[in-house]
């Protein structure tokens, strides 16, 4: 294991993913898996050395405090060797084809599907992934060139809101390649 271990814990998916492209862009850290933690939460893990994943962790939690609410930020300095059974491990499979990343995340199915099928009719967007993190929160992917994928994110949010409870929405004009191989497979 690295010298630490660095958690964020935020309501949703949206914030982990969020923090977690925050925290490899503002220090040298390793983002080494995700988990969902239930009720609705989820909670993303860093390693590298103590100042790195204090730093990266800071920036994440930053970061996700703008879309969603932030549960937990620890960091571990020398974590026991035996800590990692419990921490979900990236497969470490690179992404492409992926330029500005757009969230939606909902509480239920009809939100999502709505949301979906009016950004992929909004603009020139793909949708990419669907995950269910459970408390009912699912968060849709979409990616493209910037406007687009921030034009099919309003017009998402607005389909979403007539016919669900939306969480939160984000934008991500360039992802990290490192924090896209986790979610997106």
């Amino acid at each position: 294991m690295a010298d630490a271990l660095g958690i964020l814990e935020t309501t949703g998916l949206t914030g982990i993913i969020a923090g977690g492209d925050a925290m490899v862009k503002a220090a040298k850290v390793e983002l080494t898996g995700w988990d969902r933690v239930g009720s609705g939460m989820a909670t993303v893990f860093c390693r590298g050395d103590v100042a790195a994943v204090k730093a990266a962790v800071d920036a994440g939690a930053q970061a996700a405090a703008k879309v969603v609410d932030v549960h937990a930020v620890h960091v571990i300095a020398r974590p026991h060797e035996e800590l990692g059974v419990l921490i979900p491990l990236s497969d470490g499979g690179l992404v492409s084809g992926v330029r500005a990343l757009g969230m939606i995340e909902t509480r239920g199915a009809t939100g999502v599907i709505e949301s979906a099928d009016a950004m992929e009719k909004a603009a020139d967007v793909e949708l990419v992934q669907v995950l269910d993190i459970g408390g009912g929160f699912i968060t849709a992917l979409v990616t493209g060139d910037v406007g687009s994928v921030q034009s099919a994110v309003t017009a998402g949010a607005e389909a979403a809101e007539r016919v669900g409870e939306i969480i939160t929405r984000h934008v991500i004009a360039r992802p990290a390649e490192q924090m896209l191989s986790l979610y997106l497979k």
